[in-house]
């Protein structure tokens, strides 16, 4: 079972690469759940690599 704290880094490489930041994306690229999805992306957005939710766009991406 794939752990939220062992997919961060690739969570967070995957959203600087793609410039683009969404629960789905995510899912996708990790091959994981919505609700392990949803947990990175609440990670991500505390150690500010992701800005805050824009309604059903991507969010934007802060760290480079």
């Amino acid at each position: 079972m794939k752990r939220p704290n062992l997919m961060y880094e690739p969570a967070r490489e995957a959203v600087i690469s793609a410039n683009a930041a969404s629960t789905s994306f995510i899912q996708r690229k990790l091959g994981i759940g919505y609700s392990r999805a949803a947990q990175l992306m609440d990670r991500l957005e505390e150690r500010g690599v992701i800005g805050p939710a824009n309604g059903s766009k991507p969010r934007e991406v802060i760290a480079k």
